[in-house]
């Protein structure tokens, strides 16, 4: 398809390696563990109950941000609910960031096979709670909460990946950087790093950005070089044969390596900004005294 580029960034969610969850004493690392054990009223969204931030979180996502070399690393972010329904999110929202997230900008450089760097930039780095889990099992969707509350860091890059090799180099180099920073494992088959891929193709030349698509639910760096490809020729053909490429959202189905239409692309989820629990002080976390 030498008519054609591809223009590719990357969403990762990060699972930090804290002892509890982001806003409660709950164990947060649950792999393994029997369904719905590691739960409170806090992570479930009971009435009445009083989410108390974790400092421990907030360290390791400032810490993330500052190997990123982020531009500016806010005094002072808020979080928010970001409102929508689905069976595994008990409260009927995420406590999130949105307007006024814990990082902005910075960038990673990746060696690439050929001996060149490339140079991905970061949109965001914010930090939010986890959702619970959904396991389908024949004829039937069972839920296990005990992932809810788990601390993630959200990192955003910037749309300068132009190929899934690169899309996978980055993720390699994301994961060893986890790793040598001791803030999680990440690693993709326990979910303690989660990637969602946006991807468009343009003519070779252009500098606009076409309709994205996004793909989710892949599992291991290798599912998401294979998922871009798989992508990016669906994308080509559909336009040399007079088509339009549409903004779905994809699931990629590992056993048979195709992709399918999971829903066309919503309208931006409802965040009703500083709503939630805390404002969050970057700057005066090490004055805070909350389980870890």
């Amino acid at each position: 398809m030498p008519e054609f580029e591809a223009i590719i960034g990357l969403e990762t969610h990060i699972q930090l390696n804290t002892d509890s969850k982001i806003f409660c004493a709950c164990k947060a690392d649950s792999w393994g563990d029997p369904p719905n054990t590691n739960i409170c009223p806090v992570c479930c969204g009971l009435p009445g109950v009083l989410p108390t931030l974790n400092s421990a979180a907030v360290e390791k996502a400032v810490l993330l941000a500052a190997a990123m070399r982020a531009d500016s690393i806010q005094p002072l972010s808020y979080f928010a609910r970001k409102n929508y329904f689905y069976p595994d999110l008990p409260k009927g929202y995420q406590i999130s960031q949105y307007d006024e997230p814990l990082a902005r900008g910075g960038a990673m450089v990746v060696p690439l096979d050929d001996g060149q760097l490339l140079t991905v930039g970061i949109a965001k780095l914010h930090l939010e709670e986890d959702a619970g889990k959904t396991i389908r099992e024949t004829g039937r969707r069972l839920i296990d909460f005990n992932r809810c509350g788990v601390p993630l860091v959200e990192m955003v890059t910037e749309p300068d990946l132009r190929s899934a090799d690169q899309a996978a180099q980055y993720l390699i180099r994301l994961r060893q950087l986890l790793r040598w920073l001791g803030i999680s494992e990440g690693d993709m088959e326990k979910g303690q790093l989660r990637c969602d891929a946006n991807v468009s193709i343009r003519d070779i030349g252009s500098t606009g950005l076409n309709p994205k698509t996004e793909i989710k639910n892949v599992n291991s760096i290798e599912a998401v070089r294979q998922a871009i490809e798989v992508e990016i020729e669906r994308q080509a053909r559909e336009v040399n044969q007079g088509g339009t490429v549409k903004a779905w959202t994809l699931n990629w189905d590992e056993d048979t390596g195709t992709l399918h239409k999971m829903r066309s692309k919503e309208t931006e989820a409802d965040y009703r900004s500083r709503a939630g629990p805390t404002p969050c002080y970057p700057d005066r976390v090490l004055e805070i005294r909350y389980p870890n």
